[in-house]
């Protein structure tokens, strides 16, 4: 078809006016149809809601788990907030009472259900049983993806675009269906070329689909909705460019959008950065054969980076590096007599919370880095443990990077990155590459990391530096 499903990110719903200016009216009035609009939460609401994202804070979902009462009274302050961005949406008074009427009755109805469930349910002290907790975790979350997903169907409705409200979270009453239905069923009668959609990045599913498994929910929503309704293009608009670097570690200055990659490198890229979408989305949209374009929120005429199936770098070239200071690795040294890799990879990989992010395995030498918290550290040992009790075993907080190219030289990357890394005083822990990879990775010291980080792509991607790579 030839429609094209775009997602905002949730740091550019707060500044909506940017996004109205530069996105919902900025085409021409007869160019503004043809897209399906997905809509996250405001920012800083979904970690309120449930727990920040970042540093853990308890939202209203984790003082759930704690017991007690005192989670109606964190609930109390989100709605505050959400009558506060409310205020800062909506100039005119009559909008806003029915932007505050429309949350109000929906927290208020979440509010009793979970009340009900949680009377009416069997208490389980295993706080992490995510069959028990998940239906509350679930309607806590899609408060704030339909109340921001309403403010813009109605502010953008007031500015002459004809939008359609479609709440895939649904009332906190209703049956649960699966995201594939709740897609066919809401979007059916929907007149593309006249209507805009605007729907809820957060979806209420089945248990049986993946929807809830990751913060990063309404990029699998953006992917299926693309999938499902074969358009021709996803987008997502986010605060700053897809970037060769991450600009607050190395410098704004130094960073310029990639501009053309492919979904080889986007899928490692998601693994070890949140500034893409989740590696599910990069693989369902590849399967498709659907182009992802990312875009600044603020620059609208730029055309920002085209992720394809189909690109072919003409050239060797690093297009990005990447990273992150909190990974587990786990080193592995076997011994004669030990051969049971086979359960060993079951068990860790079975492991709740715990995502394999890169492994390597080498003669008598296995690395495996993980994405996880600390506190699975030592469970992913004593795994270990238990199924090669005679081999070396350490874990380890380690910094991953990776240098990632749709064609790159895997000799002269090793090379160059060694050399980088070595001026700054940084000796690797580990070196990963395979002949025709997309990418050569380094583990360092996580203290070492932001300057690991600046020195490869200083060297690989610096435009000020007369190099080509």
């Amino acid at each position: 078809m030839s429609h094209t499903v775009e997602k905002v990110s949730g740091s550019s719903m707060s500044a909506f006016d940017a996004v109205l200016d530069n996105i919902i009216l900025k085409p021409e009035p007869r160019a503004r149809y043809n897209r399906i609009f997905v809509v996250p939460a405001y920012q800083g609401i979904t970690d309120a809601l449930l727990e920040n994202h970042r540093t853990f804070e308890p939202g209203v979902y984790q003082y759930i788990l704690s017991g007690g009462e005192e989670w109606e009274s964190q609930l109390d302050s989100v709605i505050q907030r959400l009558l506060l961005v409310n205020e800062s949406v909506f100039a005119d008074p009559i909008l806003r009472r029915k932007a505050d009427e429309f949350i109000l009755e929906r927290v208020s109805c979440t509010r009793q259900w979970i009340r009900h469930y949680l009377s009416t349910r069997k208490p389980i002290d295993d706080a992490s049983h995510q069959y028990y907790w998940q239906p509350v975790r679930e309607r806590l979350a899609s408060i704030g993806e339909a109340h921001s997903a309403y403010n813009t169907a109605l502010k953008a409705k007031r500015h002459g675009v004809q939008t359609r409200f479609i709440d895939l979270a649904g009332p906190p009453n209703e049956p649960r269906e699966s995201l594939d239905s709740q897609v066919w069923n809401r979007l059916e009668g929907v007149d593309l070329n006249c209507e805009l959609p605007v729907v809820t990045a957060y979806a209420s599913c089945e248990r049986s689909d993946t929807c809830h498994d990751d913060r990063r929910y309404g990029d699998l929503t953006l992917s299926r909705i693309a999938a499902l309704t074969e358009a021709k293009q996803a987008v997502i608009h986010q605060c700053s460019h897809l970037s060769s670097g991450d600009p607050d570690l190395i410098g704004t200055e130094l960073v310029n959008p990639i501009g053309q990659s492919s979904y080889q490198v986007a899928n490692e890229l998601s693994a070890l950065s949140h500034d893409l979408v989740h590696p599910d989305a990069i693989e369902e949209l590849s399967q498709e054969n659907i182009d992802l374009q990312v875009k600044c929120t603020f620059e609208p005429e730029h055309p920002g980076t085209v992720i394809s199936h189909d690109h072919c770098s003409t050239e060797q070239k690093v297009d990005v590096v990447t990273g992150r200071d909190d990974v587990c690795v786990l080193k592995i040294i076997l011994t004669e007599g030990n051969s049971d890799l086979a359960d060993l990879k079951h068990q860790l990989f079975s492991l709740p919370n715990v995502n394999l992010l890169h492994h390597d395995e080498r003669r008598e030498t296995l690395c495996y880095y993980f994405d996880c918290s600390v506190s699975n550290f030592g469970k992913i040992l004593t795994q270990a443990k238990k199924c090669l009790p005679n081999a070396e075993l350490t874990v380890q907080r380690v910094a991953l990077l990776s240098v990632l190219g749709a064609k790159i030289s895997g000799e002269q990357t090793l090379r160059l990155g060694c050399q980088a890394l070595e001026m700054q005083g940084i000796l690797p822990d580990n070196i990963h590459y395979t002949e025709g990879d997309n990418s050569v990775k380094f583990a360092v010291a996580s203290v070492q990391f932001r300057a690991a980080l600046c020195a490869l792509h200083d060297v690989f991607l610096n435009t000020t530096a007369d190099r080509n790579h």
